[in-house]
């Protein structure tokens, strides 16, 4: 039994299951910071540190612009391994309850949205995503407040926190199940 099968409610039926596709999952968080990363250690580079030390500089001055080359690192490779940690730990289930995503790459971020709660669902599909053919599905809720700029797994950059379901393989399928589940719980309720 998995981690998030655990949380399920002992009425609640599974409908989906799954986890997003690696690549795309990690790329698509993280394409600009690693192109911008990898221009900022070239820069710094051939700009900063080579100059300073063929001319002869204090190895304090090229010690400290090694500052700026680890910046660009830090966002070519430290943000794709953050995601690629918690690729391991990012789940997501439609219930006929619910729509529950886990993510995380040290703690563990699991989030409820009740199916009848949801106003909208729809199907983003990025430019790392037409690569390889995934798309992510975003839930819209009445609830949602502002809550800053947030880039990560599940989030996939926003300034509104929606519940997502990213990089999926065959998103307008899950989509439709999801959209049938949603119909479903708000005919019973009415």
């Amino acid at each position: 039994m998995t981690n998030i099968a655990k949380q399920l409610r002992s009425n609640e039926k599974v409908l989906w299951q799954g986890k997003p596709v690696l690549t795309p999952f990690v790329l698509a968080h993280n394409f600009f910071p690693f192109v911008f990363g990898l221009f900022f250690m070239a820069f710094s580079l051939l700009f900063f540190i080579l100059p300073m030390a063929s001319i002869g500089a204090p190895l304090e001055f090229v010690l400290f612009t090694l500052i700026f080359f680890f910046i660009g690192f830090g966002f070519a490779l430290g943000m794709p391994i953050w995601s690629f940690l918690a690729y391991r730990n990012t789940e997501y289930v439609i219930s006929d309850q619910r729509l529950i995503t886990q993510s995380g790459a040290v703690g563990l971020d699991t989030r409820f949205v009740d199916l009848e709660k949801v106003q909208e669902v729809y199907v983003r599909i990025d430019f790392v995503d037409r690569l390889f053919g995934t798309g992510s599905i975003f839930a819209v809720t009445a609830g949602q407040v502002y809550v800053g700029w947030q880039q990560g797994p599940g989030w996939r950059g926003s300034f509104i926190a929606r519940p997502s379901l990213a990089s999926l393989k065959e998103p307008y399928v899950v989509l439709k199940l999801l959209q049938e589940a949603i119909q479903e719980v708000k005919q019973s309720k009415s």
